[in-house]
C-alpha cells in the first residue's frame, strides 16, 4: 500500500531520518543549555558529545526559531571571547491552568520555565462547582488574560492539571472527591475554547515533570516525587518518564502507614496512615482540638497550617509553643516512615518533597532521621531527600510544563517546521 505521495506505507526515508536525527540533536543541545546555561558552544559540544560544527549550525537554527538567544560575549583571559547562549524565556509560551477546589490559577510560562504572568479566580462566588460551571469561569478568564499579557509571543499550547485521579491519556478526570466530579472528559469542555493543542495532567505528576525539567529532578533520571499538603500523592519518575500505570492509578500513598497511635484511626483503611496523621488537614484538626491554633471556620487549611507553624516558631527571646513544635516533629516523622517505605520499595536516586511539608522546612532533618532508621538504606539516603525548588508558583509553572516539555524535546516538530 502507498500513501498519496507514492512512497510504501510504514517506511522511514533518509530524509525523514536525517530530518528525526536532526531533531533529536536539537533537542540534546535545548537540554543541554537548560540543565547548564547560559553555555558557550564549546560547553553544548562536551555535554552533548556533538561535534563544534554541528553544535554551530544547531543553535543557529534554534536562535532563528527563537529558543535560544545570545548573551553578550565573556572576554577570556586568553583566546576568543566565549559567547554564551541560553534558552529564550519570553518569545515561546504556554499557557498553564490549574483547577483546585477553592481557585482556578492560570498563567503565562516561558520555556525556561519562569512564569511571566499569572492570575487567580476563586470558586467561592460560583453558583456551583460543576465542571461547565468552573471551566466557563476558567475560560472567560483566560480570554481576557491572554488579551492583556500575550502580547506578540507564540503560544504554543495550553496544559491543565487537576488533583485527584486523572487519566491524561483519556482525557478523563477519573475522581476529584472535593469537587465531586466523577469521570469528567474535562478536554472536551474546554479544547476548543483554548490555544491548543491541549494537555491534560495530574496535579502531583505535573509538579514532578516541572521538577524534573526544571528543578531537584534536573540532575537524574529517576527520582519520586512525594507531595504530602492538602493532597496527598506520589509522582514515580523512571528514565525521566513519569510512571502511571494501568488507569493511571500509579502513585496513591494516602493509605501508607505512618503511625502505630490506636486513637488515630482512618476511616477507609482503619489504621493510621498518612490521610488520618499526616495530611494537612489533619494537622490543622489536631492544632485545633489541642488549642495550639483558634478553631476559625473563616481560616482555610494553608492559613490555618500557616498560624501553627509561627506558633512553634520562636518570637523575640521566646523558644515557642511546644505542642505546636511537637505536632511538626511527629508529623514530619510520621511522613518518615511512609517514606522510607517508598524508598525500599522503589530505590529512587532521589526523593523530592513538596506541599505543606515544606511550610516548616526546619522539621526535614527529623523526616531525613527516620527514613533512615527505617529503610535498610540506612542513614545514607538521607542526604537524597531533598525540597522540590518551586513554592507557591508551581501550579502554573507545573500545568504548562507538560507543553513546554513536547517543545523541549521536538522543537522543529512542536513549532511546525517538520
Amino acid at each position: 500500500m502507498e500513501n498519496p505521495n507514492g512512497r510504501p506505507q510504514g517506511l522511514v526515508t533518509a530524509g525523514q531520518r536525517a530530518q528525526l536525527m536532526r531533531q533529536g540533536n536539537a533537542s540534546a543541545v535545548l537540554r543541554a543549555v537548560l540543565a547548564h546555561g547560559p553555555v558557550s558552544r564549546a560547553e553544548i559540544a562536551r555535554h552533548t558529545g556533538l561535534s563544534a560544527p554541528s553544535v554551530t549550525k544547531l543553535t543557529a537554527s534554534l536562535i532563528e526559531v527563537e529558543l535560544l538567544n545570545e548573551l553578550a560575549p565573556v572576554e577570556p583571559t586568553q583566546g576568543r571571547p566565549r559567547v554564551p547562549l541560553r534558552v529564550d524565556g519570553d518569545r515561546i509560551v504556554a499557557l498553564g491552568l490549574h483547577i483546585g477546589l477553592l481557585r482556578t490559577t492560570f498563567g503565562l510560562v516561558g520555556l525556561d520555565g519562569s512564569v511571566i504572568a499569572e492570575r487567580e479566580l476563586p470558586h467561592h462566588e460560583l453558583p456551583d462547582l460543576s465542571p461547565a460551571t468552573v471551566t466557563e469561569q476558567a475560560v472567560r478568564g483566560v480570554e481576557r488574560f491572554l488579551a492583556e499579557k500575550l502580547a506578540d509571543r507564540r503560544l504554543v499550547g495550553t496544559g491543565v492539571s487537576i488533583g485527584g485521579w486523572v487519566d491524561g491519556a483519556r482525557g478523563r478526570v477519573v475522581e476529584h472527591g472535593p469537587l465531586g466530579w466523577r469521570d469528567v472528559n474535562l478536554p472536551a469542555l474546554l479544547a476548543d475554547r483554548l490555544p491548543g493543542p491541549l494537555v491534560l495532567e495530574q496535579t502531583v505528576r505535573a509538579i514532578a515533570r516541572a521538577e524534573l525539567w526544571f528543578g531537584a529532578g534536573r540532575e537524574v533520571d529517576d527520582f519520586v516525587l512525594v507531595m504530602i499538603g492538602n493532597v496527598l500523592g506520589a509522582a514515580i519518575v523512571v528514565d525521566r518518564t513519569v510512571h502511571r500505570g494501568p488507569g493511571a492509578a500509579a502513585g496513591a500513598i494516602e493509605h501508607l502507614l505512618a503511625a502505630d497511635d490506636p486513637e488515630v484511626r482512618c476511616p477507609v483503611c482503619g489504621a493510621g496512615c498518612l490521610n488520618a496523621t499526616a495530611s494537612d488537614t489533619a494537622l490543622v484538626a489536631r492544632a485545633r482540638e489541642l488549642g495550639v491554633i483558634p478553631d476559625d471556620p473563616a481560616d482555610g487549611a494553608a492559613l490555618a497550617l500557616e498560624r501553627l507553624v509561627a506558633a512553634a516558631r520562636p518570637a523575640g527571646s521566646g523558644t515557642g509553643d511546644e505542642q505546636a513544635q511537637e505536632l511538626l516533629r511527629t508529623r514530619a516523622r510520621r511522613v518518615g516512615r511512609a517514606v522510607a517505605t517508598i524508598v525500599d520499595l522503589i530505590n529512587p536516586s532521589r526523593v523530592v518533597l513538596a506541599g505543606g511539608i515544606l511550610v516548616a522546612d526546619e522539621y526535614l532533618d527529623e523526616l531525613r532521621t527516620e527514613v533512615g532508621r527505617r529503610s535498610h538504606r540506612g542513614l545514607a539516603v538521607a542526604d537524597d531527600i531533598v525540597p522540590a525548588v518551586f513554592g507557591a508558583r508551581t501550579l502554573v509553572r507545573s500545568s504548562a510544563v507538560p507543553v513546554l516539555e513536547r517543545v523541549i524535546t521536538e522543537p522543529f516538530t512542536a513549532l511546525g517546521l517538520l
